[in-house]
């Protein structure tokens, strides 16, 4: 209001704990600052008891099991025609399917599918009965899919989504399709090999034992940081000095401007003794053609 004009950057780049919502179980190997906590999956819990006319459903599944498929919570409504083209694809599969869907029923609904508002996501993933995931791809939904080793199969359709899908699929705990492009039995035989395939829930239950296996629980570890930085008044001795550079200081423009100037100087001097050296000869040869 009265101080200073700042912005998001600058605003950020003062942090001196950062909270990142995902864990190796997730994320590819990389290098990270010492102020740079993961806390992947701080949102997940054991699954609680499914409501009672849910549970019926769940369970007049009997050895099929069911899917679970929900486009998140920004995502509330889609055309029409893809409606109709995804149940479609989801009426030819063995299994009950639970989809979190608000817009108008497609006529191509099959008698295994059963639409609602709202589903407890995080409950029906920690049910023994379900056997996929299909998902748009946020992190929320991945964290559910992996804290209960459940194998995925993605439909992305916006901002980091489909790389989310492209982790989950280079970990072999996943199949990604294109949303946009997608046909009725390409859903079916991605529903259909992340089943029937063996490897992807073997994947998905060996990234969900990397995700329990950790010193502490992502929430624990969270409530850990925060107050380290709250006893400690700060952690500036875990912030990277990057963030008090200037812009040319950051790029070591300044470093690699003092290298060109010696690189340069020294050159200079080499073509100057270069130079030099053959005045010299050539006046020795001037010298002794006239002694001759």
């Amino acid at each position: 209001m009265f101080g200073k004009p700042t912005s998001a950057c600058e605003l950020m780049s003062k942090a001196e704990i950062w909270l990142m919502r995902t864990y190796w179980d997730f994320n590819f190997p990389h290098p990270f600052l010492p102020n740079f906590k993961y806390v992947g999956g701080i949102h997940c819990r054991p699954a609680k008891p499914l409501p009672k006319d849910l549970e019926e459903f769940v369970e007049s599944s009997g050895d099929a099991g069911i899917v679970v498929f929900t486009l998140g919570s920004m995502i509330n409504n889609i055309t029409a025609e893809k409606a109709t083209m995804i149940a479609s694809g989801l009426a030819q599969i063995p299994q009950k399917v639970v989809w979190r869907y608000s817009g108008e029923t497609p006529e191509t609904l099959g008698a295994n599918t059963r639409i609602y508002n709202w589903i407890p996501q995080n409950d029906l993933l920690g049910h023994s009965k379900t056997k996929a995931f299909i998902t748009h791809g946020g992190t929320n939904g991945i964290y559910e899919a992996i804290y209960h080793g459940v194998p995925m199969v993605g439909l992305p359709v916006f901002a980091d989504q489909p790389e989310n899908m492209l982790h989950m699929t280079e970990k072999g705990a996943a199949i990604s399709l294109e949303f946009n492009f997608i046909k009725p039995e390409d859903l079916r035989n991605a529903i259909n090999t992340v089943i029937n395939d063996k490897s992807y829930k073997a994947n998905a239950m060996r990234l969900s034992a990397i995700h329990h296996d950790r010193p502490l629980n992502p929430r624990d570890e969270a409530v850990f940081w925060i107050e380290f930085t709250m006893r400690n008044k700060g952690a500036k001795h875990l912030r990277v000095e990057a963030h008090n550079l200037t812009w040319y200081q950051y790029h070591c423009l300044d470093v690699a401007a003092f290298l060109l100037s010696v690189i340069l100087l020294l050159l200079y001097l080499l073509l100057k003794t270069c130079k030099f050296c053959l005045w010299k000869c050539c006046s020795r040869k001037d010298r002794k053609t006239k002694a001759e």
